[in-house]
């Protein structure tokens, strides 16, 4: 198990002040999906005070990690799933218009694929795992806008 600690001037912990409005992974299914503890809800919370800095110094660690990249795609998926009663189809097939304000990745639907079919957090690591370290980061990237996107504008997100 590894931790992440980053030295900035500031925090970034949104675990009791109401922001955080997904429910991320806790410390134990982190460890048993060999993911960094707190990575995910670090940089979850990076994303919602919108600190570039912190966000990049993040993505950088999370590119390299397989497990949790695949953890946080799984979230993303998991979270957008109950949304929405399912995974919608244009987070899998790209049929998106060009004007739309989000557009899934390919790395990201192809693990989208993963999540829809097995459903369980081991297959989209797996799927994460066979990525090259840029396409972890593009999942990741459209993970965290799809997260982002869900807590602010709800259901509205995908079809504004």
């Amino acid at each position: 198990m590894s931790r992440v600690v980053l030295t900035t001037d500031h925090v970034h912990d949104h675990s009791n002040d109401g922001r955080r409005r997904v429910v991320l992974p806790l410390a134990y299914e982190e460890k048993e999906e060999g993911a960094i503890v707190g990575l995910v809800a670090q940089l979850y919370d990076a994303v919602l005070d919108d600190c570039q800095p912190c966000r990049e110094q993040l993505l950088a660690l999370l590119k390299e990690d397989a497990a949790t990249t695949g953890l946080l795609v799984y979230e993303a998926c998991l979270v957008t799933s109950e949304t929405y009663g399912g995974l919608p189809e244009i987070l899998l097939e790209g049929s998106e218009p060009a004007d739309a304000p989000f557009h899934p990745t390919a790395p990201f639907r192809s693990a989208a694929h993963v999540y829809r079919t097995r459903g369980v957090p081991a297959a989209v690591r797996e799927a994460c795992a066979a990525l090259t370290p840029q396409e972890r980061l593009d999942a990741a990237m459209t993970a965290l806008e799809l997260l982002g996107g869900l807590a602010e504008w709800d259901v509205d997100f995908l079809y504004q």
